[in-house]
């Protein structure tokens, strides 16, 4: 697998899916439903076809695990694609200009390659594994201005509500116990904009309590090439997680997971 070739595949894939979308940003075409708080519109599988039709144009015979498929491909493929069109659908809905496209690729067992794209403020995340992570062609670098409980106190968290109702609540918690402790807490409505801006500096701390690995894969490599640490909630391998992720500058992620432990156990 030719990872460069890889890399420069998935962020035209993500640049031209993003731009589809923001074409129709005010006008998203009539929407659907997949949940109680989950949509889909025309504009989203439109995006997504095009990114697929990319994807496949130079790697015809991989996998692709995309979120708007109507089938689901054998998980353990190898390589495997990860594609999420739209990562931020209700921000979308409503005109909010906060979402991205993720596209990664995991070969041999690895989390390879990972673009995320910012349509809006056109920013561009990428990141080949052992090869640094970049935002429009820069350097990033995970962010940390001191240690110990002065870091977790200085630090700025971003997370956003899961969609099941009794993850909401457990959210609620953790939200409440860090509110006393931390600096400020976020809102994004975009959770692989959320890892990304880790990866950057912009926040300190990102968790979500149920995500799927369309939503993670691409981020997570280009946190975790800026240095940072991705994990589940409970502080374990992100891989075989149940839908709870902490993406951290990596010096206050052990004070990152007291509260979500603490929140998950009452």
């Amino acid at each position: 697998m030719d990872y460069d070739r890889a890399l420069d595949t998935a962020i035209q894939a993500a640049r031209e899916g993003g731009q589809l979308a923001l074409k129709s940003l005010n006008d998203p075409g009539d929407i659907r439903w997949k949940g109680s708080r989950d949509i889909v519109t025309p504009s989203i599988v439109k995006a997504q076809a095009r990114i697929l039709e990319i994807i496949r144009s130079e790697f015809p015979d991989d996998t692709i695990l995309a979120e708007e498929s109507d089938s689901v491909p054998d998980p353990q493929a190898d390589p495997l694609w990860f594609v999420d069109p739209l990562d931020g659908s209700l921000n979308y809905m409503k005109g909010i200009p906060l979402f991205s496209v993720a596209v990664g690729l995991r070969h041999k067992g690895l989390y390879r390659v990972g673009v995320v794209y910012d349509p809006n403020r056109d920013e561009l995340f990428q990141a080949v594994r052992t090869k640094g992570a970049f935002l429009n062609g820069q350097r990033i670098k995970t962010r940390w201005v001191s240690e110990g409980v002065e870091a977790y106190q200085a630090a700025v968290v971003g997370t956003d509500w899961p969609a099941r109702v009794a993850l909401r609540r457990v959210n609620a918690m953790v939200i409440d116990v860090m509110a006393g402790d931390v600096v400020s807490l976020q809102i994004m409505g975009s959770p692989a904009l959320g890892i990304c801006y880790v990866a950057a500096g912009r926040l300190d701390a990102y968790f979500h309590l149920s995500l799927q690995l369309w939503d993670v894969a691409a981020a997570a490599v280009i946190l975790e090439e800026a240095g940072g640490i991705f994990t589940d909630a409970a502080g374990s391998t992100w891989q075989y997680s149940d839908g709870g992720y902490l993406a951290t500058n990596s010096i206050i992620h052990g004070r990152m997971l007291d509260p979500i432990r603490l929140a998950r156990e009452r």
